[in-house]
């Protein structure tokens, strides 16, 4: 029954790397989420940046050609001062040049500030592109990174397959089946072992019969808790990893 046991603990420790691999294949990079994130900002920076561009030169062909109606409106006023007669229609053709010029006057001190500032935003356009452009390329080397890690990972993965396949086929079918069906059901984790009558996976007591039969390890037991398979851990110190054997040592000592 060792053969069994040693084989389904040493499949269960290949799985949980296994798993351990896939985690961290799944993981987004910090660096290229933040990398990701920033780029987007600087993107919808850039959106923005242009809206408000696009927004200032509508609003500046308006006023160009309020402008325009208003210089010929302009002329047309002047060379009708140069006809009238009447001292009235005169004075009032005076006011409603002398309005024109001041209203005309604002126009073009809007339109001026309109230019200077489709400039400025211009200007800052350019260097954001220039951000964007270093993010993007900041992006694709994380992306190259990310992707290189992943491959490696996977490299890693095939190699520990081989070695679960032939682990694997030294353990009976039926007991196998029963393995891959408790660790679906377990998040993985199917053979835990018991420490002082508690098992390790639900950390609950298990009955002091059970706990004695375990002991003489003669069949494959089953925690009634959570129904993984159990093994009693001392008898079994020898071929678990180092962080194991280090509490084995702790309760040796208690």
């Amino acid at each position: 029954m060792r053969e069994e046991i040693v084989n389904l603990i040493k499949l269960q420790e290949i799985d949980l790397k296994i798993l351990a691999l896939d985690k961290a294949k799944d993981e987004f990079p910090e660096s290229l989420k933040k990398a990701e994130e920033a780029l987007a900002q600087k993107k919808n920076e850039m959106e923005a940046l242009e809206n408000e561009i696009e927004e200032l030169k509508f609003k500046r062909r308006k006023f160009e050609e309020e402008l325009e109606q208003e210089y010929q409106r302009l002329k047309k006023s002047q060379t009708r001062l140069m006809e009238v007669k009447a001292q009235r229609e005169y004075q009032a053709l005076l006011k409603e040049i002398e309005e024109i010029k001041k209203a005309n006057k604002l126009r073009e001190e809007e339109l001026l500030k309109m230019m200077e500032r489709v400039e400025e935003l211009t200007k800052q356009k350019e260097d954001l592109k220039n951000e964007i452009a270093e993010l993007e390329k900041q992006v694709e080397e994380e992306h190259q990174k990310y992707e290189t890690r992943r491959a490696e990972l996977d490299k890693e993965r095939e190699g520990i397959w081989k070695e679960r396949e032939a682990i694997a086929k030294n353990i009976p079918g039926n007991l196998l089946k029963r393995y891959e069906f408790i660790k679906s059901h377990r998040n993985g984790v199917a053979v835990v072992p018991v420490i002082n009558a508690v098992c390790d996976g639900c950390h609950m007591n298990i009955p002091p019969q059970l706990y004695n039969e375990l002991q003489r390890d003669d069949k494959v037991y089953e925690c009634p808790i959570c129904q993984r398979i159990i093994f009693f851990k001392k008898e079994y110190s020898d071929i678990l990893p180092q962080d194991e054997e280090g509490e084995e040592a702790k309760e040796a000592q208690a």
